[in-house]
């Protein structure tokens, strides 16, 4: 009789066992501290540090940053030399317009999105497509749609996805005065890339 309680003893703490190494530790770093800390991203954390945007990438609530790599910023048309030393408000208000364009609230994977399109609004307040019907998630509309580009990252705050070039909002023509008839912001001139529309204030 005792022989069979420690047999199933040892079984049960086996099973935990298992369980325990099947199940991924949570991440204690935010998303912010992640990036920094892999070389892939040091182009984005520049560009993130340059335009007085961290705490989009710290705060707690949970968020999915499509985030581009090193490689997706060399592929941009002129450089990205005004993103990450703006030289006057102007770049640096359309770079944070693009950088806030790449979050989207709540967490997403592949995994949650197979066979999925979903409609979000971003950050930077313009809505995005997030289609999860083929192999690797594609983010925007056709135009400027971006690709996932390898395995999406956990964060203690949310979800890093990384992508193989700028998300960047589609912009209208309809949109390029505001209420009070100033003009909107343009896009960075060294991206070559359309202009981005839209509040820069987002929900921390």
């Amino acid at each position: 009789m005792i022989k069979t309680k420690l047999k199933l003893r040892t079984l049960v703490a086996a099973a935990a066992l298992f369980a325990a190494a099947a199940t991924p530790a949570l991440a204690a770093e935010s998303i912010y501290d992640t990036l920094k800390a892999d070389p892939q991203f040091s182009t984005l954390v520049k560009a993130i540090d340059a335009n007085g945007v961290k705490y989009q990438y710290t705060a707690k609530s949970p968020r999915t940053v499509f985030a581009p790599t090193n490689d997706a910023f060399d592929k941009i048309k002129g450089g990205y030399g005004d993103m990450i030393s703006p030289g006057n408000a102007s770049d640096r208000q359309n770079t944070q317009a693009l950088l806030l364009y790449q979050i989207v609230p709540g967490r997403y994977t592949p995994e949650s999105l197979q066979g999925k399109s979903v409609t979000v609004n971003t950050f930077q307040k313009d809505p995005v497509t997030i289609d999860g019907s083929g192999p690797k998630l594609r983010y925007g509309g056709d135009e400027f749609a971006v690709t996932q580009s390898g395995a999406a990252i956990a964060a203690a705050n949310g979800v890093i996805i990384p992508v193989d070039g700028l998300p960047t909002p589609v912009f209208s023509q309809t949109d390029e005065t505001s209420n009070s008839g100033a003009p909107a912001p343009s896009a960075p001139a060294a991206s070559g890339m359309a202009p981005a529309s839209g509040s820069l204030t987002a929900p921390q």
